[in-house]
């Protein structure tokens, strides 16, 4: 049944309501957000000739076409992909869209690319900027959220006995204060989240944050959530002072607030304009002590409403932490009194109960102990190749790949590097040439745990979808890799925000 695109968002407005109201139907896995900010779960049945959506759902008698036009993005499988790529490994082009897959031919024209969800495609070598083997060095140790099944929310006891944490399945009162979707953490409180990320004891860590009004985020890393009893002394009935066992977790507010949370641990507040650091123990006595690091406010930039990304840099037997923002270097703390974080979590919490805040795109990693920034691997005239060791780097023009090592001519001597020990190659600035901007029909895939693909779209069937790439040209996708489908590409992040899938 074809509808005309008039009828299209009066069609959405009738349906929504009811939708949204309920529980999604375990047939209806899908999500659609229309450019008006209504939503229809369902089932996504297709497209036609890259302008027609096709849509089902168990409360629409029969399938509908919807025009792309109106439509800003389809959550697949509640944006969770029904694939997992097998590797991270990806080549990013001069645009911005990431492709999974392993480089096996290279030469100074083009790179072939081998890929789990489009077979072998040829981009031109200007198109690329670059090529990540290996994109954590080889040491990776968490990255998500893809489920919630690994996440708890951090809470405080209120009787006796009762565990600080519960697994985010557990149901408690009429909302919890954190929602799961599209692969993001969102927030409906100030409650916390956490996660054992088995942080090792130096460690990248890096997460996007999105937030609709005044930033208001605290972050806790090497978190050990143990909260030890602490002593007090107080008078028995013959006066005599003797030691009682004061219940875990009190005083619940005031500047022992954090320890008292998080336990041993580092606790990052991060503001619009600026980010502290605090240091959070126990006494031998188990009473909590939480200091700001000296030199510890660190001045940055970020809008009302938006979206960055971040990165702590954590050594524990340095005692030193350092925070980047958006790939700049930020600021930098030494803890003269030791390292207090003993544990392993990450968590996520808003100072802020106004304050709504999305968290996605994690990965903790090993770190290599390097204190500069990623993008000081940009040369204008040189390829730079960083081996997974993050300390070893060779420039000069990286002329093919052969028999699973890349090709060097470097300055002083020619080298084959194996692709096994390389973490990153980043093709030379003057190398590089743009791409068109995406026509208006253009639609964009993104892939779990690494993708982006942007594409102006042809046929598709639920689970297969033919495009045309402006880097790879003709190609056909399967959609079993793919978490989500976005129509329009708006900057802002008011226009991309989905409290729940």
């Amino acid at each position: 049944m074809s509808i005309p695109s008039r009828f299209v968002l009066t069609i959405a407005c009738s349906l929504a309501t009811h939708i949204c109201a309920q529980e999604e139907p375990a047939k209806d896995p899908d999500l659609l957000r229309f450019e008006n900010g209504d939503v229809l779960h369902g089932r996504f049945e297709g497209m036609e000739n890259g302008t027609s959506v096709t849509w089902s759902g168990n409360s629409i008698k029969s399938s509908i076409n919807l025009q792309s036009g109106t439509l800003r993005r389809i959550a697949l499988n509640g944006g969770r992909a029904a694939k997992s790529l097998p590797q991270p490994e990806f080549v990013q082009l001069v645009n911005g869209d990431q492709i999974p897959g392993r480089v096996i031919e290279l030469d100074d024209k083009n790179l072939t690319l081998e890929t789990p969800m489009a077979g072998t495609v040829v981009v031109e070598r200007q198109f690329v900027s670059s090529i990540s083997p290996n994109p954590f060095g080889g040491s990776l140790h968490y990255i998500g959220p893809f489920t919630k099944d690994e996440w708890s929310f951090v809470e405080r006891p209120k009787v006796e006995n009762k565990p600080r944490s519960r697994r985010v399945e557990e149901p408690e009162e009429d909302e919890d204060p954190w929602a799961f979707g599209g692969d993001a953490w969102y927030s409906n409180g100030q409650v916390p989240i956490a996660v054992d990320a088995n942080i090792p004891d130096k460690a990248r860590i890096k997460f996007n944050l999105a937030w609709r009004s005044r930033l208001s985020a605290v972050v806790a890393f090497h978190a050990s959530l143990d909260i030890p009893q602490i002593k007090k002394p107080e008078e028995d009935e013959d006066g005599d002072n003797k030691k009682v066992i004061r219940k875990k977790g009190l005083p619940s507010s005031g500047s022992n607030s954090y320890p008292l949370t998080y336990g041993h641990s580092y606790v990052l507040t991060i503001y619009s304009s600026y980010a502290m650091l605090y240091r959070c123990d126990f006494d031998k006595d188990g009473n909590p002590k939480m200091n700001r690091l000296t030199n510890s406010s660190a001045t940055i930039r970020l809008e009302e409403s938006g979206e960055a990304e971040f990165e702590l840099r954590c050594d524990r037997e340095n005692s030193r932490i350092l925070l980047f923002v958006n790939g700049e270097y930020v600021n930098q703390w030494e803890d003269p009194q030791g390292y207090a974080g003993i544990g392993s979590h990450l968590t996520f919490g808003c100072q802020n109960a106004g304050s709504h805040l999305r968290v996605s795109d994690i990965v903790v990693s090993n770190w290599n102990g390097m204190l500069d920034s990623a993008r000081s691997m940009d040369a204008e005239d040189r390829d730079t190749i960083l081996l997974n060791n993050g300390t070893d780097r060779f420039s000069g023009k990286i002329t093919g790949i052969k028999s699973g090592h890349y090709q060097l001519k470097g300055t002083y001597a020619d080298m084959q590097i194996p692709v096994d020990e390389v973490e990153e190659l980043r093709f030379a600035r003057s190398s590089r040439k743009e791409l068109p901007a995406p026509s208006g029909k253009a639609l964009r895939l993104i892939l779990r745990p690494i993708g982006r693909i942007t594409l102006d779209p042809g046929k598709s069937t639920p689970t297969d979808l033919t495009g045309r790439h402006q880097a790879l040209g003709d190609i056909n996708l399967d959609l079993g890799f793919a978490s989500i489908i976005e129509f329009s590409f708006s900057d802002s992040i008011l226009d991309s925000w989905d409290e729940k899938f």
